[in-house]
């Protein structure tokens, strides 16, 4: 059988598992990656050795980062740093441009913690502040949500794009520079349908906290989020800038400075991307553990150890594919299959990502999947990887509806019912996904 028709069937089959069979992601990328080598030709005994080293490298590679990413978002979760921050971009803005100071609260908030709990953790942010400046809550809802989902799906540590930028062979910097300004413009855009859209259609989006006697909890909203004793905003910011400021300066001294020199020695140790977040785990402990409590703080740590087991996993089977792909030349044929179609390339990782993320629902899984399938492309095609970093993001939020959680935390936490959240958040999506394929065209330009 040709490896081109293996690929085809193994992505079927990986489709069928994860959707119809509702598969958990690391079984039906493993068995991906078994239909797609023994089609292709590779014995049984390569096919256990290649899926076993491919999972031993990602998890080498990238399994103590996703570790300490989890691990810092639960800190500032735990210790109400998230709502500072939000409060910190309201003062800067003022009330009357609430919904441009929730998108940049999205967008700082969601890099160390998940989406979804971060919504939750906002929730009553965004009502109290509908309430004092009569802004619609569907406007603040989307705008924080269009921060929360595009560094969601962009910015490291976030564990979806911390895994893709490893299995593509991206630095951790470089993945960080571009999905940052990726991920402003993915936010604008989400932004814009939001004050410009949905700004315009007033108060027609009821809430059920809105009816009766239910629009007491927007009060006792205003007055948990007033007078909630948060922590400063230096402790609340510090521990989510200092990793990616040394990442970052690791990625510049290589560029700048001599391979020899004492400062690219300093900075490849304290810059190394596993330090970087363990001294930004430090620092949260040793600026907001009191807030938390030492009981809690070792509790934190546990937790975030058994909540990065998961993504770790399914990062790791994703990598497991990818040497398949590799070693069987399913993945280079198909490379040289595309580059003779015409297809424009950065499409392709897009179109897989956004297939993925509409049927089965998970930001991240899709952004594994696509960055593992795309991977090929950047060898063949001569392309920078960085664009299939940038164009599976954009696919990853293309649209966002009934199979995904975030659109049930969104609905639940806002009153709306099922319609509602369809009109509001889901159909801001794809204006997101504008804006990220917009991005990916830009720095195409460059790279």
């Amino acid at each position: 059988m040709s490896v081109e028709l293996a690929f085809i069937i193994g992505v079927v089959v990986l489709l069928l598992l994860a959707i119809k069979f509702r598969v958990s992601a690391f079984i039906s990328l493993l068995v991906t990656g078994v239909v797609i080598g023994t089609l292709s030709g590779m014995s049984g005994l390569d096919v256990i050795d290649t899926i076993t080293n491919g999972f031993a490298k990602t998890v080498g590679s990238i399994g103590i980062i996703i570790i300490f990413g989890v691990m810092l978002g639960k800190y500032l979760e735990d210790s109400k740093a998230a709502n500072k921050m939000a409060l910190g971009a309201v003062g800067m803005v003022g009330e009357k441009n609430s919904s441009i100071a929730m998108a940049i609260s999205g967008y700082l908030v969601s890099i160390p913690v998940f989406s979804d709990v971060a919504y939750v953790m906002m929730a009553p942010l965004i009502k109290a502040i509908s309430k004092k400046t009569r802004i619609p809550l569907a406007v603040l809802g989307v705008s924080l949500a269009s921060g929360l989902l595009a560094t969601h799906v962009y910015v490291p540590p976030t564990p979806g794009p911390l895994a893709a930028a490893g299995l593509l062979g991206i630095d951790i910097g470089r993945a960080i520079l571009y999905g940052g300004f990726a991920a402003i413009l993915m936010t604008l855009f989400g932004w814009a349908f939001a004050q410009f859209v949905l700004n315009k259609k007033g108060d027609t989006f009821i809430s059920e906290f809105d009816k009766g006697a239910k629009g007491e909890m927007l009060a006792s909203a205003e007055e948990e989020v007033s007078e909630k004793d948060l922590p400063s905003m230096f402790s609340s910011l510090f521990p989510l800038l200092l990793p990616m400021i040394l990442i970052l300066l690791n990625t510049t001294t290589k560029a700048i400075f001599p391979e020899e020199s004492t400062i690219v020695r300093i900075m490849s140790f304290i810059g190394d991307s596993n330090i970087a977040l363990a001294i930004g785990v430090v620092a949260c402990i040793l600026l907001l553990g009191k807030r938390i409590g030492k009981e809690n703080v070792l509790k934190t740590m546990d937790g975030a150890l058994s909540e990065a087991g998961s993504i770790i996993f399914i990062t790791a089977s994703g990598g497991a594919l990818g040497e398949i792909l590799k070693a069987s030349g399913a993945g280079d044929a198909m490379a040289q299959a595309i580059s003779k179609s015409g297809l424009p390339f950065i499409l392709i990782p897009f179109a897989i990502a956004a297939l993925l993320k509409i049927v089965q629902g998970s930001g991240t899984v899709a952004v594994v999947t696509a960055a593992t399938l795309s991977a090929p492309l950047a060898t063949q095609l001569g392309m920078d990887p960085i664009l299939i970093f940038l164009a599976t993001g954009a696919g990853a939020r293309s649209f966002c509806h009934v199979n995904d959680s975030f659109f049930w935390v969104f609905t639940k936490m806002n009153g709306y019912d099922m319609k509602t959240g369809l009109r509001t958040l889901s159909f801001a999506n794809p204006f997101m996904a504008l804006g990220g394929l917009v991005a990916t065209f830009i720095v195409s330009l460059f790279v």
